[in-house]
């Protein structure tokens, strides 16, 4: 069962949440589903009952209409970001994690990222300016905003959990792109997996269960670690 919450005065984004499938005592584990460049947040949200079941899953909503969609930012170019937009999705989004943390008591310790194409962008720059609040990013089929001008916290990436895939016939983000978030994250110390697919600008089921297993293990490593704890 999901449900929309829409209103702009209790929340910075129109968002639709599922609740954990598997019972937990106290604060739970969430991830936060950011869509591509013309979709919403029905986009990304069928995968939610196909990961781990311990998740409560938020899928939110960019904040500006491109068609029947949405976008995070006005693109200048492939790679290339409108600084105006995609600073103040950035800001919307750092409000909306804040504010999800607390209305959906999610555990800080252990809030995951999954977002696709610009989504995936999104994520990245949410984890590079803030790596202690999140536990781990799934980027697909994006690139990270190295040339915004983005505040980067170089400091406390190492180690960071990051997977990164993207699609090798992708003619709408190109691999290179790609490559080039694998080549800065390895470059930082993060704790990197990094995938290509025979696929185009799409999510394969391949692609999925790795992400998922992915994600399932690192909730496990730190259930193990004691619910959640966060390394130094």
């Amino acid at each position: 069962m999901s449900e929309r919450q829409s209103s702009p005065a209790e929340s910075p984004l129109v968002h639709l949440i599922r609740p954990p499938r598997e019972a937990a005592e106290g604060p739970r584990p969430g991830l936060l589903m950011l869509h591509g460049r013309g979709a919403d947040e029905l986009d990304l949200f069928g995968l939610a009952d196909a990961l781990d079941p311990r998740l409560l899953v938020i899928s939110a909503r960019a904040p500006f209409p491109l068609g029947p969609g949405y976008h995070w930012y006005e693109l200048v170019q492939i790679g290339e970001p409108d600084n105006t937009t995609f600073f103040q999705s950035l800001g919307l989004l750092e409000r909306f994690v804040e504010d999800s943390l607390q209305r959906y008591q999610v555990d800080p310790r252990r809030l995951y990222l999954l977002g696709f194409s610009q989504g995936a962008m999104m994520a990245g720059a949410l984890t590079l300016s803030h790596p202690s609040w999140i536990a781990g990013s799934i980027l697909l089929s994006g690139y990270l905003p190295l040339d915004t001008g983005l505040p980067v916290d170089r400091e406390h990436l190492a180690g960071e959990p990051f997977f990164v895939a993207h699609g090798t016939r992708d003619t709408v983000v190109p691999i290179q792109l790609g490559r080039g978030t694998e080549e800065f994250l390895s470059q930082v110390g993060a704790d990197l997996t990094y995938r290509e697919y025979s696929i185009a600008h799409q999510i394969s089921l391949e692609e999925m269960e790795d992400f998922g297993a992915w994600l399932s293990g690192l909730l496990d490593e730190q259930e193990g670690a004691g619910e959640g704890e966060r390394r130094p």
